[in-house]
């Protein structure tokens, strides 16, 4: 088979800015060439696409994903893992990671599982029986006992003796050993529960896991070579998830410039996944909440109007926060990741390129900078760097062609029909460029 030649691509490599009229040079599952101009021949087996300006950007890289998170109907919290059999549940999440791919997401990191369900969907990629990104698989969510979310009874199947995408650890020793039973189960990342906070409750000033449970679980997954990340909000938890050496910080809602610095010095990644704050808050500030309650995801059944009132002002003052912090962040050159709860009803599974556009919309982020998030840094988190994130030679043809510019205008990311090719590893999984074909 011979190689496959895009001409003249609005090339957005991942790293720098756009380079008009380039040529991308595909030799069987890796990126052979990338000239300034028209190659200086074509061989007779080429396939040969002239994009005529249209863009050509690295696949998209999503951090935070839960495949078994289905868009359904409300329930007291989201996909707790129990709400159907495990096998359905993993029906889901071949769903999910397949659309994610129609999408434009070559690479995923999941954010916690119930039932081992994402390592064997992982592996039922590699195996080929089923379509999806490259992806590593998350553990359990670990949370320890009487934690923020257990207060809140949410947590009452532990009584029932399955916790389904949760489980209940406490102690270093109790750490460790579940961390590593996690990482024997075929998790790439193991998952914690630090902090409340994050959309559907205020971050507050408390931790549920101590320093010394912290450290106990980041040693044992390192020695392992495996990754860490946290759920976590409240500042005590960011800056002692950054002090214990976490990969992965999941939202930082309450991240100051104390914690920007521990944050750089650990070399960790945050994950900010402002968009399911921002649509809790415009469902529930839309609500006349003396006359109607809604029943919202992660909300607790039983609350005074005066206390949902309090805990509604208490997350739109951290997303206010989070949204004055970010930029601060970024500048003093913490490590962003795309990602965010799809699938919990605030947002639909699909959606995923909404994000990028929030960024920039709303926060006035650079495209290009929201761009690297979801590609060079990403691939970055996932210990890819040297074969995806950007568009290089040798590195492997993970690659979008786009019918817009996504640097003039992010949100044509979300039009899936302006989705031209979706290539993974060389081969197409969407391929729309017939029309471009010139031999």
């Amino acid at each position: 088979m011979g190689r496959i030649l895009f001409q003249d691509a609005n090339l957005i490599d991942g790293d720098g800015p756009p380079r008009p009229g380039v040529t991308v040079v595909v030799d069987g599952e890796r990126i052979a060439e990338v000239l300034p101009g028209p190659p200086a021949a074509v061989a007779e087996d080429d396939r040969v696409i002239d994009l005529a300006g249209k863009s050509l950007m690295p696949g998209l890289v999503l951090c935070h994903f839960h495949a078994v998170f289905y868009d359904g109907p409300s329930r007291p919290a989201p996909s707790l893992g129990l709400e159907h059999t495990p096998t359905l549940l993993a029906l889901f999440a071949e769903k999910h990671v397949a659309l994610a791919l129609e999408c434009g997401v070559t690479s995923l990191m999941s954010a916690s599982c119930p039932h081992q369900i994402d390592p064997s969907i992982r592996d039922a990629i590699k195996l080929g029986l089923i379509p999806g990104p490259r992806m590593w698989a998350a553990s359990h969510e670990l949370c320890s006992s009487g934690d923020v979310i257990d207060a809140q009874n949410l947590f009452w199947h532990y009584e029932l003796g399955n916790a389904g995408s949760t489980r209940k650890v406490d102690g270093p020793d109790g750490f460790r050993e579940v961390v590593r039973e996690e990482i024997a189960w075929g998790a790439d990342i193991v998952k914690l529960n630090v902090s409340g906070g994050h959309g559907v409750s205020p971050a507050g000033e408390l931790m549920s896991v101590s320093p010394e449970e912290l450290r106990a679980a980041a040693d044992a997954a390192h020695l392992r070579g495996k990754k860490v990340r946290a759920h976590v909000a409240s500042k005590p938890g960011i800056l002692e998830c950054a002090r214990a050496g976490f990969d992965v910080i999941d939202h930082a809602d309450r991240m100051d410039a104390e914690c920007i610095d521990a944050i750089l010095e650990a070399g960790s990644f945050v994950v900010p996944s402002m968009m399911f704050p921002k649509r809790y808050l415009e469902v529930m500030e839309s609500v006349d909440l003396d006359q109607e309650r809604p029943l919202m995801p992660g909300m607790p059944r039983i609350e005074s109007v005066p206390d949902l009132k309090r805990r509604i002002r208490g997350i739109r003052e951290d997303f206010e926060h989070t949204r004055s912090i970010l930029p601060e962040a970024h500048a003093a050159g913490v490590k962003m990741l795309m990602g965010d709860d799809y699938g919990t009803g605030l947002l639909q599974q699909g959606e995923y390129a909404t994000e990028l556009a929030f960024y920039v919309e709303e926060l006035g982020f650079e495209p290009l900078d929201v761009i690297r998030w979801a590609t060079r840094n990403g691939a970055e988190a996932m210990a890819s760097g040297d074969d995806l994130g950007t568009i290089a030679e040798g590195k492997l043809a993970d690659l979008l062609v786009i019918d817009g510019d996504p640097v003039a205008d992010i949100a044509c990311l979300q039009d899936r029909s302006r989705m031209l090719a979706v290539m993974k590893g060389g081969y197409f999984t969407k391929d729309a460029l017939a029309p471009l074909q010139t031999r």
